[in-house]
């Protein structure tokens, strides 16, 4: 199949970052004995875990994003599930359910630190592991949820293949019948085709933007009472809530660039008639695979006691290399003189 650089190399050098942020992650949430996480830390581990998975995803079931007429098409773009079978199919779909797994996982994070400031003590003797398993069962919930409306409902077939076949072949060099795809046809097509396709986008949709008010109107309660002078806290935690909350506001607004607003734009494009040319393309298929690495990241640089270790890792790694240089150096004049100690 025939794609671009960004399509072939970003989420792979997404994925490399994943891999090196998120381990470097879990140390530091595990190392800490200022910030007193408490139980927040395997929630924190969770989403470490869950950011690698994404990543993996990411790289082995790589997707392209293209819009045709009427109508919306994801498929798998490379790697080993690229043939199409009814397995591959459904990795697919299970790859597309990522994204909204997201919402979940930022839904439990701005739960957590709500319960936090309004259910302390509840938190604190319920949270493991009964509130873990909550979170975990919840995530899968939207995992499931786009996984089947992906699958059963957006799920290409025949019809919608043949639809795609032109612009697929022009521009991927593949035959659409050979690939693993997701269509929307909203129009020229068959009642039963257009009706699932309209049924699975408006069930993502509703998922989606409810996602998205719930975690905004959490974040606003969240804020109202750090704000206020009701909030019983030491200067210590009260500050140590401020930067987890800093933090959580930018966790929330990668996902709301990189994958909200994409997939919303490449799913209503083909019905508002207006062309965004191929930008939408990129950012809704390789921009997704930036969570992962973008949002620990997040949560290390608005955390000071996070970044300061970082930052010392960071110089002691340059001194140990400096040193490991000096030292090849006068090993290297040592022989030089022993030579000539010898020649002469």
């Amino acid at each position: 199949m025939r794609t671009s650089w960004a399509h072939y190399c970003v989420p792979k050098f997404n994925g490399f970052c994943s891999f090196l942020v998120n381990p470097l992650f879990i140390y530091l949430i595990f190392d800490d004995t200022k910030l007193m996480l408490g139980n927040y830390r395997w929630l924190l581990l969770f989403f470490a875990i869950f950011n690698m998975t994404c990543s993996v995803a990411d790289m082995l079931v790589p997707v392209c994003v293209h819009n045709y007429r009427h109508a919306h098409a994801v498929f798998i773009s490379g790697g080993p599930f690229e043939n199409y079978s009814e397995l591959n199919q459904l990795l697919l779909a299970v790859r597309c359910g990522f994204i909204g797994t997201t919402y979940g996982i930022l839904h439990a994070h701005f739960a957590y630190r709500f319960l936090v400031l309004f259910r302390n003590k509840q938190l604190s003797n319920y949270f493991i592991p009964y509130g873990l398993l909550i979170t975990i069962f919840y995530c899968l919930f939207h995992l499931s949820f786009w996984t089947i409306t992906c699958y059963f409902y957006i799920g290409a077939d025949l019809e919608r293949k043949i639809y795609m076949q032109d612009p697929i072949m022009d521009i991927y060099d593949v035959e659409s019948a050979k690939i693993n795809m997701i269509v929307a046809l909203y129009k020229d097509g068959s009642e039963i085709a257009i009706r699932k396709s309209i049924t699975g986008i408006i069930a993502n949709t509703i998922l989606s933007v409810a996602s998205v008010l719930i975690y905004t109107i959490i974040g606003f309660l969240i804020i109202r009472k750090l704000r206020s002078n009701t909030l019983l806290m030491s200067k210590k935690t009260k500050r140590l809530q401020d930067q987890l909350m800093r933090a959580l506001i930018v966790q929330s607004v990668i996902p709301s660039f990189v994958s909200f607003a994409p997939t919303m734009a490449s799913w209503y494009e083909p019905i508002i008639g207006f062309h965004l040319g191929r930008a939408v393309y990129y950012t809704a298929s390789v921009l997704v695979s930036t969570f992962p690495f973008f949002d620990p990241t997040a949560i290390i640089f608005f955390i000071p006691s996070f970044r300061a270790k970082c930052i010392n890792f960071g110089k002691n790694l340059i001194t140990l290399g400096k040193a490991g240089k000096k030292s090849k150096g006068n090993n290297t004049a040592q022989v030089i003189s022993r030579n000539r100690l010898q020649l002469s």
